[in-house]
């Protein structure tokens, strides 16, 4: 279970940067189920976003030079989703799929462009990420589906220990690329 005031607490006891790497690798984690065919054909927008969100987030944990201009994807986030804090229209089936993904990459963009604001946008990156990870296992017509949005929170929290213990990104990057392909193998028994 989501442990809402736990996790707000963990947010807060890291460093702004921190909170762009621990939301980066929940978008590690979820983005690539954008690219699945069923998704992709239909929202190849919210796709290529996603991707380039990830991209950009990624080359920013690593701590590397980054020459991805953030405003230009937060222009076309809102014009994807619409205006900065309104509420967007859920779409039906994998439609559903594609906004979630791409409000969780928005939070992720967020975390990193206004570092004052970045343990509220970490948090909605958290929640987010464990919502999604619940619809795959609600969602699964598998009667095999393990628990992933608590496996999901637990992942959270050691993204947290090992960051704030002064671990690598290296190895929580790698972990997310990991989990990644579970999740898409578990996406595989969802029916929009």
């Amino acid at each position: 279970m989501f442990d809402r005031e736990f996790a707000a607490t963990s947010v807060e006891s890291l460093s702004a940067f921190q909170r762009g790497q621990v939301a980066t690798a929940c978008l590690v984690r979820v983005a690539a189920l954008l690219d699945d065919r069923r998704v992709a054909v239909e929202f190849s927008t919210a796709a290529r976003l996603v991707r380039q969100i990830r991209d950009a987030a990624v080359a920013r944990a690593e701590g590397g030079p980054d020459r991805t201009d953030l405003s230009a994807l937060d222009r076309q986030v809102r014009d994807f989703l619409g205006p900065d804090d309104d509420p967007f229209e859920e779409l039906p089936g994998w439609g559903a799929w594609a906004m979630d993904i791409t409000s969780l990459a928005d939070y992720v963009l967020r975390t990193w462009q206004r570092p004052e604001e970045s343990a509220k946008n970490c948090f909605n990156v958290f929640l987010a990420t464990y919502s999604i990870a619940g619809y795959l296992e609600d969602d699964s017509e598998s009667d095999d589906v393990p628990e992933l949005a608590d496996a999901e929170f637990r992942r959270q929290m050691d993204d947290i220990s090992v960051l704030g213990g002064g671990g690598a990104w290296d190895g929580i990057c790698q972990d997310s690329l990991t989990l990644a392909q579970s999740y898409l193998q578990w996406f595989q028994h969802i029916e929009a």
